[in-house]
């Protein structure tokens, strides 16, 4: 098996998308696959790589329907300016594993690498929650359906495993974390992230890139550093009256893409390229869809057992927070030092495109691996339907 290594990583700003108001979100006109090939056009830019030299494309969507439909990837591929004329040979596929799609994607790219089929991958992902909202909107208008079968299924409570916030308060529930503990961990991330934005940690990462109006889109739009507790604690239940799941304390519906540059030990050699991380160990798995939260911690494990190491020696978490909940089971199941979690803010701060997502989690972990001089980082999210995904990178 040869080695597969995380060359560079770059992403859109993530705007705040509004399905009812579009011109609330900076990226609301903006199709997702071509805000993506923007984000491949720079880190091939900035990566000084001959994008002939690209020879596999795969891309994560969560939801790939309506404008987010991309003929197997090839969409992102032709509206790419350096890619679209000259990487036409260059394979490409559209990955929907919901949360986890970025992962996916990048899981994808190192195992083509891994058993020798490519020397150079990207992996990117998407979403655009203005232009195509999850859920309820969706099945009403017939763009998603369940089969009639699974409404009969005694072991299976549909209407809780299709609404992501109902999972959420049961994981809570069961795992016994309150309402203060969930407000107080999303405060915790604004103000990481706020901090993390102030001091330029994010520069390396986030472009600046402009919409079809002309406007300059450089910030995260979801980052509040002038939240409190007072206000999260006033905020009331979304998704079940008296629970404990709240807008506060869940991800924003969020809009955005990224992508990373990934290469064998030859391709390193040949392009004189310095990378980030190595890949260790990749792990999805299964967990109950009514808890699908708990699926971060559950693959986490399988990738730890996988790369032979225990939670102890991971210096660096990237915990998906799609909800408060979700890093806070896993840093229980896990045994987590909460100084070595999300350093920089998470989902709820930044945001969460669904497609994207994962591609963030790892390239940022690598930075936050340079930055602080750790050896072994751990990028782990759930995923809808009731499964989890983790990749465990070690820096270079």
């Amino acid at each position: 098996m040869k080695e597969a290594y995380l060359v560079d990583y770059a992403r859109s700003a993530f705007t705040r998308a509004h399905p009812r108001k579009p011109e609330v979100d900076g990226w609301g006109e903006t199709r997702g696959d071509a805000l993506l090939a923007r984000v491949i056009d720079a880190l091939l830019a900035r990566t000084g790589l001959d994008p002939q030299a690209v020879e596999d494309l795969s891309v994560g969507c969560a939801l790939p329907v309506k404008e987010q439909w991309s003929f197997g990837g090839r969409y992102p591929l032709w509206l790419s300016q350096r890619l679209g004329s000259t990487g036409r040979d260059c394979a490409t596929r559209q990955i929907d594993q919901q949360c986890g799609s970025g992962l996916a994607a990048l899981r994808s790219a190192a195992r083509e690498i891994q058993v020798g089929g490519v020397e150079v991958a990207v992996a990117g992902g998407f979403e655009n929650m203005t232009q195509v909202p999850m859920g309820p909107a969706l099945f009403k208008e017939g763009v998603l359906t369940s089969p009639e079968a699974l409404k009969d299924a005694e072991w299976l409570e549909l209407e809780v495993a299709l609404n992501m916030g109902i999972t959420a308060e049961r994981l809570a529930q069961a795992a016994g974390i309150e309402r203060d503990a969930m407000d107080e961990f999303a405060l915790t991330s604004h103000r990481r992230a706020a901090r993390a934005d102030a001091e330029g940690r994010f520069d390396g990462e986030r472009l600046a890139l402009a919409n079809p109006g002309g406007e300059t889109i450089q910030r995260d739009a979801n980052i509040r550093p002038d939240t409190g507790l007072d206000r999260l604690a006033a905020l009331e239940p979304v998704f079940q009256e008296g629970g404990r799941v709240t807008a506060g304390n869940s991800s924003p519906l969020t809009s955005g893409a990224a992508a990373a540059m990934l290469m064998s030990s030859a391709a390193l050699d040949r392009h004189g390229a310095s990378p980030l991380a190595r890949i260790v160990a990749i792990a999805d798995c299964g967990v109950p869809p009514e808890r699908m939260g708990a699926g971060a911690a559950a693959a986490a494990e399988q990738a730890l057992a996988r790369a032979g190491l225990v939670a102890s020696q991971i210096d660096a978490w990237e915990i998906n927070e799609a909800f408060a909940a979700v890093p806070l089971h896993a840093m229980r199941k896990l045994g987590l030092d909460p100084g070595r979690v999300n350093v920089w803010g998470g989902a709820l701060a930044l945001g969460h495109p669904l497609g994207a997502t994962g591609v963030r989690l790892a390239g940022t972990l690598a930075r936050i691996l340079a930055h602080r001089g750790g050896r072994y980082g751990c990028a782990t999210a759930c995923i809808g339907g009731g499964q989890g995904i983790a990749m465990v990178i070690e820096r270079v």
